[in-house]
């Protein structure tokens, strides 16, 4: 929810909560002779946010009236950015044991980037409409489009983004693993980024004290972590049934994290004249009281994680689709 409302004007309905992260990624790729090449766009927005905060800015956003004085004691760290590149990769297989299969993918990602948030404020707010609201806040932050002050700097500024992926999948009879590490390491490299290091006051007729300057710097992008492990049930005594996996997964983030378990069917059918294996995923994590339905096949695999049927009130939402052709 903080999400929307800093990056977008966000006026759907208010959630509780701290903090904030998403991630919204789109690829195509080709790989061949285990070499990957992929063109690819991230789209990355990380907030440490108090909910009262971010419940300042829905009121603005809103237009909303509050009968009594709403005062934060406010902060918050962002760490934002968007943009578009190239992902190489290459293929690692190997069979250590017998019925066992084991590929792992290191990849470099380069991005160019256009637009970004980098930064914190401290300070003291308060909100009562949208024509009285206001405060004294200590600005250290960097940006493509100022979203506080709103006064951008002049010019045109583009970054680039290096950074290290890598995919690992593994496959036993006992044990199936998939993992997923985006930027496990990067680099931001930004020449001229705009910055402000200042402190902004209503009190004074938004006046603001300190400076506004251009900046070479060099960031470290969030690292993400994903996992799915599976295994069959029927090496528990007592269950008999083969087509029934436990099904654990992960997401793992700077600022919140994500544990789903549950079970997986899995069965064969015939499609086209092929015979091919289908699962279906039922999980759920416990904290955050979301489900997450999955689907897998030979060429198709999607995620939909939410904890409502009304995934525009959920706020945990994960929207996952991928499909391969071979030819």
């Amino acid at each position: 929810m903080a999400v929307f409302q800093l990056a977008n004007d966000w006026n759907g309905d208010l959630k509780q909560g701290n903090d904030a992260v998403s991630l919204i990624q789109n690829e195509i790729s080709a790989k061949s002779n285990h070499f990957l090449l992929g063109l690819l766009s991230r789209n990355y927005h990380q907030f440490s946010i108090g909910n009262d905060l971010a419940r300042g800015f829905y009121y603005y956003n809103n237009d909303i009236s509050l009968d009594d004085e709403l005062r934060i004691d406010a902060s918050m760290q962002a760490r934002v950015y968007s943009g578009t590149g190239l992902r190489f990769g290459y293929e690692f297989l190997f069979t250590p044991l017998p019925k066992t299969r084991l590929s792992f993918t290191p990849s470099i990602v380069a991005l160019r980037l256009d637009n970004i948030i980098w930064g914190e404020f401290k300070g003291e707010l308060f909100y009562l409409n949208a024509d009285n609201w206001g405060g004294t806040i200590d600005l250290d932050y960097g940006y493509t489009k100022d979203h506080i002050v709103r006064r951008p700097l002049p010019g045109e500024y583009i970054g680039q983004l290096y950074g290290f992926d890598l995919d690992l999948n593994w496959q036993s009879p006992l044990l199936s693993l998939d993992y997923q590490g985006i930027n496990l390491y990067s680099r931001i490299y930004w020449d001229g980024l705009p910055q402000t290091t200042a402190q902004v006051s209503t009190e004074t007729a938004f006046l603001l004290f300190g400076y506004e300057y251009y900046e070479d710097v060099i960031l470290h992008g969030p690292a993400l972590h994903y996992a799915k492990a599976s295994g069959p049930l029927s090496v528990i005594p007592g269950i008999t049934s083969n087509s029934f996996d436990w099904l654990t997964s992960a997401r793992i983030t700077p600022v919140k994290s994500f544990f789903y378990h549950g079970f997986q069917y899995h069965s064969s059918l015939e499609i086209l004249d092929n015979t091919q294996v289908v699962k279906f995923g039922l999980q759920h994590d416990f904290s955050s009281r979301a489900t997450r339905i999955s689907f897998d096949m030979a060429n198709i695999s999607a995620v939909l994680a939410s904890q409502t049927f009304d995934i525009s009130k959920s706020q945990q939402l994960v929207l996952k689709f991928t499909f391969h052709y071979s030819f």
